[in-house]
């Protein structure tokens, strides 16, 4: 009888939820909506009911559908705003405000993508330099699904740019942005951002656009997951026995942080150390960590400095019971707090700390003399050690999903159905750059490309779709024949030849030691100006240079350019004195790779190249190393060479 009644009871809460009326999840206020074409309005609510959408006070109506979905088209706006967009069913409605038609831009990738401007920009600088109330961003949840969804979980609603708000934006979209209205395009953006870090280009694909081998990887991951989720439970319950794992932090009223608290039913953890390698892989949520520690007399007498090292995500950090610092979202930042001398006593303190995990690893993870107080009196008092643990949010998240195949897509993709967007913007492939995954990469690109059309209004063959190319990374080469990411930046090239498509080259602006290059600014305009060329008809120069031919003679070889703007140019520092093409290499017709000698034929756009002595050449490559640092080709409007790697006969 009771799984009768019980199941009864969640038919009767779905059909309660099903005659809620809602709307899809991006329509929120501050909206920005695709200008010039019909746009669709959708939600969802009591099967069958009337449904009325008011768009400044000019009525349409449809009706709910037998599942409860409903459905309806705006008539087609020019640029502008605010609007204000009422929904109702005749019991409940929801009203919109600040809406405005403009260009929507989805943005997706992996982490450059999710690189928030802020972390460029330290000072807030150029946020406020940047600030535009009309370019706005609504931010996707980091979210997977087995299957694909109809609902889409937002971190944020659109926000407008103001110099707060825009600190939190993507930095390459928000520079995006900005350069196309900087440019003319006096037109709203709206930017949809949809981005993983460390994410694979699989986990963006549809099942239809993979092959079998990764579809039986998703099979496979997610039999994983759910015994990965069968072990957590099990040491969740040996920690704390017949509880059950808490859904909702109330730690701050339990005392967790309080000067004073019952430690019987807390559990110990070695810190520093990320709790997913203590017991709890795949969890995110909210953990409180207490210890005591002893000062002298001496110790207490005065202030202190207490170092925590870098904890990930966000912490909220109390000393016998008071608030001395808190971060909210920094994973690599060193926690350093000041400690009044109030605060502490002699004998024993208390150290009690609430961390917050939105994703990937959760916890302590600085080296174990990173945790210590500096004492009034210069003492270091060390922190590391064991210490007690209580969770107060429990929330399961699959911390392989960004490696599985369809996963992303599903959650995050899928939701949006035939969105309206002027164009997307990508930025990924740091996660697909090792040699066994680099030459599928321009297959993958390929699919993506065309699966998303196929979805995001139909559009395969119009929908314009920019990307980045890796940025130069890594030491710089040592011998003339290391290819290393060159291999994935060729295959991100070789995806050019889908119409309406476009690449910025970044290989001058990349860092060797942070894979995260900090000049996001550039990024953002080199995308922009593809923007500028294709969809606002503006005279650009968008693409890099690209080589086209190689011809050899008795002396020397040629290599000729297409895309070169006003010309080729030299950047280095001794140009003018020393004209020579940097990492630049060749192979003979034995096989072997040289360093090579070559220097720009300015009246041809074309580069001459020396034959190694003794030998002719075969090849011949450019940038073509993880960090082609000494790269120095460029078109005279500013933007690199493409690296290329070209053959005698061959484009």
């Amino acid at each position: 009888m009771r799984p009768l009644l019980f199941f009864l009871g969640l038919m009767l809460t779905g059909a309660l939820t099903a005659q809620e009326l809602s709307l899809f999840e991006v329509f929120t206020d501050g909206a920005v909506l695709q200008r010039d074409v019909n746009h669709p309005v959708w939600g969802w609510g009591k099967p069958n009911r009337k449904v009325t959408v008011t768009l400044d006070g000019v009525p349409l109506t449809t009706r709910a559908d037998r599942q409860g979905q409903w459905r309806i088209s705006l008539p087609s706006m020019e640029a502008g705003g605010p609007h204000s967009l009422t929904v109702t069913d005749g019991r409940s409605s929801h009203r919109l405000e600040d809406i405005y038609f403009g260009d929507v831009y989805l943005l997706s990738g992996q982490s450059n993508m999710e690189w928030r401007l802020a972390q460029s920009d330290l000072d807030g600088t150029r946020a406020r330099a940047i600030a535009d109330p009309l370019i706005r961003q609504v931010l996707v949840s980091k979210t997977s699904r087995p299957v694909p969804g109809n609902h889409l979980k937002l971190d944020a609603p659109w926000k407008p740019g103001t110099a707060e708000e825009m600190a939190g934006f993507s930095g390459v979209g928000a520079y995006f942005a900005h350069y196309l209205r900087q440019a003319g395009v006096e037109v709203p953006i709206g930017l949809l951002h949809s981005s993983w870090g460390g994410s694979r280009i699989e986990a963006w694909l549809p099942a239809t656009a993979l092959d079998p081998t990764d579809l039986a990887s998703t099979t496979k991951r997610e039999a994983e997951r759910m015994a990965a989720a069968q072990t957590v439970d099990r040491f969740f319950q040996e920690s704390f026995p017949g509880e059950n794992p808490p859904t909702d932090d109330m730690g701050k009223e339990l005392g967790y942080l309080a000067a004073e608290t019952d430690l019987g039913t807390w559990a110990t953890m070695e810190v520093p150390g990320l709790w997913e390698g203590n017991g709890y892989p795949d969890v995110d949520g909210v953990f409180y960590f207490r210890r005591n520690f002893s000062l002298t007399e001496e110790q207490a007498s005065g202030p202190a400095t207490l170092h925590l090292g870098p904890i990930d995500d966000g912490d909220e950090t109390y000393v016998n019971g008071q608030a001395v610092g808190s971060t909210p979202n920094a994973y690599a930042e060193d926690r350093k707090y000041s400690i009044a001398a109030h605060q502490l006593r002699p004998g024993d303190n208390v150290l009690a700390v609430r961390v917050t995990d939105t994703g990937g690893g959760g916890g302590f993870h600085g080296a174990p003399d990173s945790l210590y107080l500096q004492a009034a009196n210069g003492d270091r008092v060390p922190l590391a050690g064991n210490y007690h643990y209580r969770i107060g949010a429990f929330r399961r998240a699959d911390g392989r999903a960004n490696h599985t195949p369809t996963l992303l897509y599903n959650a995050m993709i899928a939701p949006l159905q035939d969105w309206p967007l002027t164009g997307v913007l990508w930025y990924q492939g740091e996660s697909n750059a090792g040699p066994e995954d680099a030459p599928r990469y321009g297959a993958q690109m390929r699919s993506l490309v065309h699966s998303w059309r196929d979805q995001l209004g139909g559009r395969r063959d119009s929908l314009p779709f920019y990307w980045v190319q890796l940025a130069n990374y890594q030491p710089a080469p040592q011998s003339p024949d290391e290819p290393g990411w060159a291999i994935i930046r060729a295959q991100q090239t070789s995806a050019l030849d889908v119409p309406r498509t476009g690449q910025a080259i970044i290989t001058d602006i990349g860092e060797a030691d942070d894979i995260h290059p900090e000049n996001k600014w550039e990024v953002g305009r080199r995308l922009s100006l593809h923007a500028l060329r294709d969809i606002y008809g503006q005279e650009v120069q968008a693409a890099s240079p690209r080589a086209t031919a190689l011809e050899v003679s008795d002396h020397h070889a040629i290599v000729r350019f297409t895309d070169v703007g006003s010309g080729l140019a030299l950047r280095h520092r001794f140009a003018d004195r020393y004209p020579l093409v940097g990492s630049l290499t060749v192979q003979d017709t034995s096989g072997k790779w040289h360093w090579a000698v070559g220097t720009l034929a300015p009246d041809e756009n074309a580069v001459i190249v020396l034959h190694p002595p003794g030998s002719r050449i075969r090849k011949v490559r450019y940038a073509w190393f993880n960090n082609p640092d000494d790269a120095n080709l460029f078109s005279r409007d500013g933007l690199p060479v493409t690296p290329f790697e070209i053959e005698e006969g061959k484009e």
